[in-house]
């Protein structure tokens, strides 16, 4: 069903200005169009405990010996609980949010077949079904890859049995000798004579006089010619090797680049006997970036046998150990690289080294910090940096560097959506929280869903698009068919929260539902590319039926807000609403609510009172009656409550409904009003806005009298010069009457100077120039309510929606004056 874009039932828009922060703790603020580097940072105290309370100024990036600026910052705590117990509090919960949500860890299995001779994959592939058969959890996600194939080639599933079976496809492929035209000449050989070992090319120049006696000097003419012959085969050799390990490598960073949109630290289990990193050092390089931009970590598995066999016949002029040793090594400094481990000689003991992968800890920090300038001239160059605990005795651990992501192979803004909605756990790019609230649907059947949502977002930039982009999808759990969804954009905050890098942007929608229980995921995506996303599950209940209903408890300590997290003030006491539905006015008329505050985890209230109840109305199948909640607080002590109405009728308990509360000592602080109730009026809000942009534009390709007049009313009106502004205005309007944007702009300079009715004149003019523009009904709606004429208000908006009928700022701000019903 289409998402009804509108805002419900809250009377003002609440937007939370957190206080300063002292000075010295005051981080740098993370805003919009900011290029973003990531590092998730593993810090340990001494005993190798995770530290949970690290604090943003604690840490320092370091790049080239200069320091890095800090600008986003975040604790990915894993579940302490089981799978199932985080759901429940994640996203069966009242609030849904992606902190502590339950994920659980992504493997990839990834088999270098190219690299690994025939028979030594076995022990390895034995282990990794074990492995998925006894330590795979229900919340854990695994792929394979074996490169280059033929092979097993499976995206992430909790299929487990499946990627246990395509297991037996793996093969080892390698073969350590060569033939050429004196004969056989291993690998490791090869290598060591282009490096310019000379014993190692006289052993072999030995070796092919004597299997070949006279055959040898026959084919090769003279003894330099012989040496000649032999380096010849020796390049060959190394040239085919390369080839072959630069194609693994390449497969193995495009496999990794692929995972860059899918949230998550990814345990990239790489099992390999290993190549040679003479020629390909760039490649390995490309490896390493690719694992940063995907928050990938390499854990390297060393499958060599090192144990003799006698049943091989081949060439063995080269050191056995040596050999290994140099194809082991670059192994070890991937896993380095990416902040893995290398697993030595692991062939016999895979089963433990694949237990140590799924015990790392999940717990790590998210930062972001400013990449220097040079890194956005040469996106996609791996740049080693240096990160430093500020703590006695604990230790970072982190990847050696980044390489940013070339911005023409960037998703846009579709494909990243795409990618979060499809990704197999909720992204924490950006902390995302959200809650329903239920209420009887305008249809019969139906129910409305109120989603309310905040998410952490970067600060409003004049450099950047002033908005963020947020999606939800709702499915049905039953058949998993799409139910509702929406399109919407989330205005990024003007202020920081308290000492945080970030603000709070809120959002709220409404839609309706048939009665059932589903399945929501909520996305929001900041215009630097930035992705949060929660999963929700919830139940429509039925509330059109024959018995008494209620809706959900609506919490705050403001008449009609809305909050994700209810919030009240020990000053201010509690106040909410709940709406009791029934089929006649008979059935809802000796209704009593009584509302009790208990803390979380106990019975005994701490506080009580009755509801006071409205008069009874009609609505769609039936009456609604509402009921107004007030308790005061002042003998309260601060915390965390579960506030219960109960709903008696006829001495009968018809109806309970809970919600969480958190009380706060004190008043609740001073909040920034964005109508234009505010008296603390910011001009620059309104010039700096969408349609002043576009109005400017206009006016610089434009030479008239007017035109001039226009720009200077702007540059008044930003410098809260009124009355010059309201001049220059009234000048521009007298050679161009019909231009509604400058009778809105003027009607900001009236605005300013304290002369509201001449304000209301200019805006009404505007709006019979132009109906289409919302800004000119949200300011009408704005001030009839400061001036206390909310029947004015709804009829200022309902004008605005007779020709804008879609408008979600229009249906928001009429839901926001209008009661729920």
């Amino acid at each position: 069903m289409r998402a009804l874009l509108a805002c419900a039932a809250a009377a003002g828009l609440i937007s939370a200005v957190a206080a300063q922060a002292p000075p010295d703790q005051v981080p740098p603020s993370f805003k919009a169009g900011v290029e973003l580097v990531r590092l998730d940072v593993r810090v340990t105290d001494s005993d190798g405990r995770p530290v949970r309370d690290l604090k943003q100024s604690e840490i320092d990036v370091e790049e080239n010996g200069a320091s890095r600026p800090v600008v986003f910052f975040q604790h990915i705590e894993g579940p302490t609980e089981s799978y199932a117990e985080a759901a429940s509090h994640t996203v069966g919960g009242e609030v849904s949010t992606n902190q502590g949500a339950p994920r659980g860890h992504l493997y990839v299995f990834v088999f270098d077949q190219q690299h690994i001779a025939p028979g030594n994959e076995q022990r390895a592939r034995a282990a990794a079904q074990r492995f998925l058969q006894t330590r795979f959890h229900p919340g854990d996600r695994v792929a394979v890859n074996a490169l280059p194939g033929p092979g097993p080639q499976i995206g992430f599933t909790a299929n487990a049995q499946q990627v246990a079976a395509e297991l037996t496809k793996v093969r080892g492929l390698a073969q350590p000798t060569t033939r050429g035209p004196l004969g056989g000449m291993q690998v490791d050989e090869a290598f060591q004579i282009t490096r310019g070992s000379d014993e190692m090319l006289r052993r072999v120049e030995l070796r092919v006089e004597t299997e070949l006696g006279s055959d040898a000097k026959k084919q090769a003419g003279n003894e330099l010619t012989l040496k000649a012959i032999v380096k010849e085969d020796a390049l060959a050799i190394v040239k085919t090797a390369d080839a072959e390990t630069r194609r693994v490598l390449g497969l193995l960073r495009d496999m990794m680049r692929q995972m860059r949109e899918i949230e998550g630290r990814k345990s990239v289990i790489f099992i390999s006997e290993g190549f040679y990193d003479d020629n390909v050092r760039r490649e390995l390089e490309d490896v390493a970036a690719a694992a940063a931009q995907s928050y990938s970590v390499i854990y390297a598995v060393d499958v060599n046998r090192r144990e003799s066999d006698f049943t091989v016949n081949e060439p063995t002029g080269g050191d056995q150990a040596t050999g290994i040793l140099d194809r082991v090594g670059p192994l070890a400094g991937l896993a380095a690289e990416t902040d893995g481990l290398f697993a030595n000689d692991a062939g016999l003991r895979a089963d433990q080294v694949f237990a140590s992968v799924a015990a790392q800890s999940q717990d790590y920090y998210l930062v972001g910090f400013t990449p220097s300038d040079n890194a956005v001239k040469d996106p996609g160059q791996y740049r080693r940096v240096k990160v430093h605990v500020a703590r006695s005795g604990a230790t970072a651990g982190t990847r050696t560097g980044y390489a940013l992501v070339d911005p023409a192979s960037r998703l846009d803004r579709r494909q990243a959506i795409d990618r979060a909605l499809a990704a197999p756990f909720p992204q924490q790019g950006l902390p995302v929280q959200y809650t329903t609230y239920l209420l009887r649907g305008a249809a019969q059947g139906m129910q409305r869903v109120i989603l309310s949502l905040a998410a952490d977002l970067p600060l409003a930039s004049d450099r950047q698009s002033r908005s963020a982009d947020v999606v939800f999808v709702v499915r049905s759990a039953a058949d998993g068919r799409i139910a509702a969804s929406g399109t919407d954009t989330i205005a990024l905050p003007e202020h920081r929260d308290q000492a945080a890098t970030t603000g709070t942007g809120m959002y709220r929608v409404q839609f309706e539902l048939p009665s059932g229980e589903y399945l929501m995921r909520a996305i929001v995506r900041e215009p630097g590319g930035l992705v949060g996303s929660a999963d929700r599950r919830f139940t429509s209940r039925a509330l059109d039926g024959p018995a008494l209903a209620t809706g959900d408890l609506i919490l705050s300590s403001t008449r009609g807000e809305l909050p994700v997290r209810p919030t009240a003030y020990t000053g201010d006491g509690l106040s909410g609403v709940l709406a009791v539905y029934g089929r006649t006015p008979d059935q809802v008329r000796d209704v009593r609510i009584t509302v009790d505050l208990a803390p979380i985890g106990q019975q005994t209230a701490v506080t009580s009172g009755t509801a006071d109840l409205q008069d009874v109305q009609p609505t769609t199948g039936g009456v609604i009656r509402e009921a107004r909640i007030e308790l005061a607080l002042q003998s309260v002590p601060a915390g965390t409550y579960l506030v219960r109405a109960t709903v008696t009728s006829g001495g009968e308990t018809a109806a309970q409904v809970v919600r969480e509360v958190e009380v706060r000592a004190g008043r609740r602080p001073p909040v920034a009003d964005e109508s234009i109730g505010s008296r603390s009026f910011d001009p620059r809000l309104v010039v700096n806005g969408a349609l002043a942009r576009q109005y400017a534009t206009g006016l610089q390709s434009a030479s008239s009298a007017g035109a001039a007049a226009a720009k200077k009313g702007l540059e008044r009106l930003a410098a809260a010069d009124y009355p010059s502004a309201v001049s220059a205005f009234q000048t521009s309007l007298s050679t161009e009457p019909q231009n509604a944007s400058t009778a809105f702009f003027l009607g900001w300079a009236y605005h300013g100077a304290g002369d509201d009715r001449q304000a209301i004149t200019a805006w009404r003019r505007a709006a019979f120039v132009d109906p289409t523009i919302v800004p000119v009904h949200l300011a009408l709606a704005d001030i009839y309510v400061r001036l206390s004429q909310p029947a004015l208000a709804i009829q200022a908006l309902r004008a605005g929606l007779a020709v804008l009928p879609g408008s979600p700022e229009l249906l928001d701000r009429l839901s926001r004056i209008e009661p729920p019903r």
